[in-house]
């Protein structure tokens, strides 16, 4: 289920990436400190991508993670990876170790996870950048997305109850 959810959301992004153009994909938006819906995009896909590489592997490693900006200035490409993600997302849970740091980039340890609560982590960081790219839309004027897009699912089901008590 959480895998579908994320698979939605990431398809989500995916039709948002189809509907903009090159320059809109890698507009630097000033509220957003210089930074692009491709690297929003970017930063989001390669952390799925270590998770999916971290069922493989056994040990997810968000620090050392390859950083790809061809993602970050290519729409294409960015659809592609999206494309494969949604393809190959492993279904089943396993224990997994999660490389952690200290603030002076120190190897602090290995904490003990699981796929199914790093897919978790990915749904829920994959909604703040959505949210984020939705302020990019904003600050470009352009009304692609929906009332949902960015939103948390929680929120979105506290809004629709309040919704109901209103009426």
């Amino acid at each position: 289920m959480i895998i579908q959810q994320l698979s939605d959301q990431i398809f989500v992004l995916k039709e948002l990436l189809i509907s903009l153009t090159d320059q809109q994909y890698t507009q630097k938006i000033s509220y957003l400190n210089a930074s692009s819906i491709g690297a929003h995009t970017r930063h989001i896909i390669e952390l799925i991508q270590c998770v999916a590489k971290g069922h493989t592997t056994g040990m997810v490693d968000y620090i050392n993670r390859e950083r790809n900006f061809e993602i970050e200035q290519n729409r294409n490409v960015a659809i592609a990876e999206i494309e494969g993600l949604v393809m190959h997302l492993p279904s089943t849970d396993k224990l997994l170790g999660l490389l952690t740091e200290t603030q002076d980039n120190e190897v602090a340890g290995i904490l003990s996870t699981t796929y199914f609560r790093e897919i978790e982590y990915n749904r829920e960081h994959a909604i703040h950048h959505l949210a984020l790219i939705r302020v990019a839309l904003h600050e470009m004027n352009l009304s692609l997305v929906n009332e949902s897009f960015g939103v948390a699912h929680a929120t979105l089901k506290y809004l629709s109850v309040q919704k109901q008590l209103q009426s």
